[in-house]
């Protein structure tokens, strides 16, 4: 499964109406995606999109509800935090938000700012934040596709961390950090 395959997974277990892209890039994604209404976002004035503007603008001036949300954003820890914050703000209370590059597989390509090719940034620290702080979410990491992070309403126990949030430290606690979990048990928890 790649992430594209999350996502209308998701779409179609909820019969989602309306969806929303944070960071289309080369539109690897967003092309995929089968959903009546796609609203696009990325500041690239190149990037052929619903909205060439920040995340952050975008939602500033935003009134929709959206049923499924996937963020691709800026790979900063600290903007992907306000891109999950944010969309939960417009997130349908069914809905489901998708976080991609939530699960890097060397440290080099997690670090800020990028210095390789092949780059997720620390988009993970964000995730961890999240597990720490919101026990009203449930919150998943499908181990595939460098890490899809799945978010929708709910509950779940405050993740706890004593040792200091570095990419050693994920890597040792990689499972229990981001809810780790395998493809086919993704597919099983949607019965």
């Amino acid at each position: 499964m790649r992430r594209w395959d999350i996502v209308n997974t998701l779409i179609e277990k909820i019969n989602a109406k309306k969806y929303l892209e944070i960071g289309i890039a080369n539109n690897e994604n967003f092309s995929k995606i089968n959903c009546d209404y796609k609203v696009g976002v990325d500041p690239d004035k190149n990037v052929e999109c619903t909205y060439n503007v920040t995340s952050n603008e975008f939602f500033a001036n935003n009134t929709e509800i959206f049923d499924v949300i996937f963020i691709d954003g800026l790979h900063h820890a600290s903007q992907v935090y306000e891109d999950i914050q944010n969309s939960l703000n417009c997130l349908s209370n069914n809905g489901y938000i998708i976080c991609h590059d939530m699960s890097p597989t060397k440290e080099i390509i997690q670090r800020v700012p990028r210095e390789t090719d092949e780059w997720t940034g620390d988009c993970w620290k964000a995730w961890i934040k999240f597990r720490m702080e919101n026990e009203n979410l449930n919150m998943f990491v499908v181990d595939t596709d460098y890490g899809c992070g799945v978010i929708s309403r709910g509950n779940q126990d405050l993740l706890s961390i004593t040792t200091d949030i570095t990419y050693n430290n994920l890597d040792n606690n990689r499972e229990t950090w981001l809810n780790l979990i395998s493809i086919e048990e993704f597919k099983e928890c949607l019965g």
